[in-house]
């Protein structure tokens, strides 16, 4: 009895692990996002270069996004509810940074053309 006892655990622990693996979300990397300079006192040489970093972010972390998409297609009816939710909240978090950090990139764009 003891015996079915281990081996049953054993079985679980397995399968959890092998859930877990797959929800293995390093495949999809985000980048970090970049520095935004103060259009009050930012050269044009700056912004120019912040825009290009912006640009940049935006489309590595849109790439990051599709991954998390294909990687929550790829487990299919298998998914379970936590695993969706990992999912859903982390695509979430990365789209407000990425809105965020355009939404400051344009704001100091704005600062910056006043100061000319």
């Amino acid at each position: 009895m003891q015996r079915r006892l281990s081996i049953a655990t054993l079985m679980l622990v397995s399968a959890f692990a092998v859930s877990a693996a797959e929800l293995d979300m390093s495949q999809c990397a985000f980048p970090a996002p970049p520095e935004v300079p103060d259009g009050a006192s930012a050269t044009e040489e700056q912004m120019a270069g912040a825009a290009s970093a912006v640009r940049a972010y935006v489309g590595e972390t849109q790439t990051a996004l599709e991954c998390l998409g294909d990687l929550e297609t790829s487990l299919g009816e298998d998914i379970t509810a936590d695993q969706r939710t990992s999912i859903v909240d982390n695509y979430n978090a990365h789209v407000d940074e990425m809105n965020a950090v355009a939404s400051e990139y344009n704001t100091q764009v704005r600062v910056f053309k006043d100061e000319e």
